[in-house]
């Protein structure tokens, strides 16, 4: 694990010099000043620790003048407690860094519930924002919305949760748990201990889920009543992937343009890029050693055929390509339509970054 985070930090394109302040994780441009503040949020599970998910697309957008603010969230099913938590982070954050960022301009940047997330921010808060960045905006109920909700996770939820309860009930077992996560915080490199929000943001969501939760609060058409009636944003960036299989971003321009308060003042623009709904949690990773990639691709395999006939056999056989002999065009490829996207975000900010239309 050592060596693999030590790899993780040096060797796989890395630029940036994240820091904690007050929860949220910070990233300066590594050569210049800052031009923009950037609130990032990131999507359901991976956003827990955006710092290392969305590692690639945030230190290159830094690298184009942005001061990165990223927020992290436990994923949950209660939305305004989401919005609640990043918008209190962000701002906790600004009053707390070393050099005075008012100002700049702040643009909100938000990826799949991320975009969510800065649309129910900009329907509650009178936030000062130049603009949003929304991308892959998706507002669909939690058995559209995540893949394999309904077939795996809740069944599995329901099945593990007894089991859950029970050990979690035991002094022993959670003083060990405790002692074990205490260690890791101890002695491992600082990129492990950063994504140990990963895993500890799971339990107390199995434990929703057992409980018979399902569903989003607020629900879609709710959220949608909101922006309607209270979104104050007028500057809006919707970008849509070309792959995406779960985008309701046409929704979102329908409900902006034609229904909703801010309607008469909007100066959107919509633009559709290459790759797929997960497109911004890239990462350009380095060549693997061709043993580990051959070990990969057996496991893969064996993988796959235990999986065979169940919702988990294309998850299965996409472990056992992923590293394969063709890794190094994909990991270009990626790296190209990351670098595409990081560019239209950055082109549009700078053209936006004078005074704000503010909403009568």
């Amino acid at each position: 694990m050592t060596e693999a985070a030590r790899q993780s930090r040096e060797g796989w394109g890395s630029t940036g010099d994240w820091t904690e302040v007050e929860g949220a994780w910070v990233l300066r441009p590594k050569y210049s000043e800052p031009s923009f503040v950037v609130h990032f949020v990131g999507g359901i599970f991976v956003g827990a620790a955006p710092q290392i998910t969305y590692r690639f697309f945030l230190e290159r957008l830094a690298d184009r003048g942005a001061l990165v603010i990223a927020t992290p969230y436990a994923s949950g099913f209660d939305h305004f407690f989401i919005a609640d938590e990043v918008q209190f982070k962000f701002d906790r954050c600004l009053r707390n860094l070393d050099e005075p960022v008012n100002d700049l301009p702040t643009f909100g940047v938000g990826h799949s519930l991320g975009s969510v997330i800065h649309m129910l921010i900009g329907s509650r808060y009178a936030v000062q924002r130049s603009g949003n960045v929304l991308m892959s905006f998706n507002n669909k109920e939690a058995s559209s919305a995540i893949p394999l909700f309904s077939p795996v996770i809740v069944p599995m939820a329901q099945s593990f949760g007894p089991i859950l309860s029970q050990l979690t009930s035991y002094p022993t077992v959670r003083f060990g748990a405790e002692a074990a996560i205490k260690q890791i915080e101890n002695l491992s490199p600082p990129v492990v201990k950063q994504l140990l929000p990963l895993l500890q943001q799971l339990p107390p969501l199995y434990m929703d889920l057992v409980k018979g939760r399902e569903d989003f609060i607020p629900k879609p058409e709710e959220t949608r009543r909101l922006i309607k009636s209270y979104y104050g944003v007028s500057r809006n960036l919707l970008i849509k992937f070309k792959d995406d299989q779960i985008d309701e971003t046409s929704i979102l321009a329908q409900v902006l343009s034609s229904e909703a308060a801010i309607s008469s003042l909007l100066d959107m623009s919509i633009r559709s890029l290459p790759g797929d709904h997960g497109l911004p949690l890239q990462q350009v990773l380095p060549d693997v050693p061709p043993a580990m990639a051959d070990a990969v691709n057996r496991g893969g395999e064996l993988l796959a055929n235990l999986t065979a006939g169940t919702p988990w056999e294309a998850v299965a056989k996409e472990v056992g390509t992923t590293l394969g002999t063709d890794s190094g065009i994909l990991r270009a490829q990626i790296s190209k339509d990351v670098e595409t996207l990081v560019d239209v975000i950055a082109s549009w900010i700078s053209s936006n970054s004078g005074p704000r239309l503010l909403r009568p």
